[in-house]
């Protein structure tokens, strides 16, 4: 049979939970427009390939053409712009910490609930909802990874343009300076 300790202990760490739920939700509300961004832009360039492929589609093309466009349909159909976990997923963890933390306070409140029947009862939303939000906190950090990877990419291009923009624009202004100094050597010397 739980103690109350225990029962008090679970009660807490469902509070807890369902407040790290929250918090994990409202870590990702700041950055879900690049999440969505990013998906989006992700879906368009399959359709441009979905379209590029489709035009060059003859009668006579190969199986393996028909394959690919089947692949490039398929994989327009998984992306989805608004990740479930964020909507779903975060509720579903968040209603099972509260559910668990209401079964904790019925059994703290009432003794003829202490019985050890109903210790599963106690225990075991619990546990559902923290498996639930490992579930979630790992999808998040998944989805907060690849946002943050792709703009580090997108970063890493931008700098690389800019060097060679750079470098260009210095050899320019090197070369027209030696072609202003030559230009004035001839002027003084002439």
């Amino acid at each position: 049979m739980l103690s109350e300790t225990i029962v008090t202990s679970f009660l807490e760490a469902s509070i807890t939970g369902a407040g790290l739920v929250l918090a994990a939700y409202a870590l990702v509300t700041p950055i879900s427009e690049r999440i969505f961004n990013k998906r989006t832009d992700k879906l368009r360039r399959l359709l441009e390939d979905f379209e590029n492929e489709k035009s060059k589609i003859t009668a006579d093309a190969p199986s393996k053409d028909f394959k690919h466009l089947e692949e490039l349909r398929d994989n327009i159909e998984q992306i989805k712009i608004f990740p479930r976990y964020l909507s779903y997923g975060i509720w579903a963890s968040f209603a099972a910490f509260m559910i668990s933390a209401m079964i904790d306070f019925l059994w703290l409140s009432n003794t003829v609930n202490q019985v050890p029947e109903n210790d599963l009862y106690v225990g075991l939303p619990l546990m559902v909802a923290i498996i639930l939000f490992l579930f979630i906190g790992v999808l998040i950090i998944g989805e907060i990874f690849s946002t943050m990877k792709n703009e580090f990419e997108d970063i890493k291009k931008r700098q690389k343009e800019i060097k060679e923009t750079t470098n260009e624009d210095l050899e320019k202004i090197k070369k027209d300076v030696e072609e202003l100094k030559e230009k004035e050597d001839m002027r003084v010397s002439g």
